[in-house]
């Protein structure tokens, strides 16, 4: 396995566009997915900030929407972490 430097590796980071795009198809408010999901508000405050999410809330609404994680996050280059 080669090993890439540092400064060479490319920067991704998450992005949950898909899981806003999701929600507005279905007419839902990031309120009424919070209830749904039995998700806290800062997993939500999370999500709008771009950061990771547990897994186990990321099933939580992958099963309140009936989706797959592809419909709530995929990944961007030139990210910052």
């Amino acid at each position: 396995m080669k090993i890439i430097s540092k400064e060479k590796r490319k920067r991704i980071a998450l992005n949950y566009k898909t899981l806003w795009i999701q929600l507005a198809k279905k007419g839902l408010k990031k309120t009424e997915v919070i209830v749904i999901a039995q998700i806290t508000t800062n997993v939500m405050a999370q999500m709008g900030k771009n950061k990771p999410i547990t897994f186990k809330n990321l099933a939580k609404i992958c099963n309140a929407l009936e989706c797959t994680p592809n419909d709530v996050f995929s990944f961007k280059e030139g990210g910052n972490e």
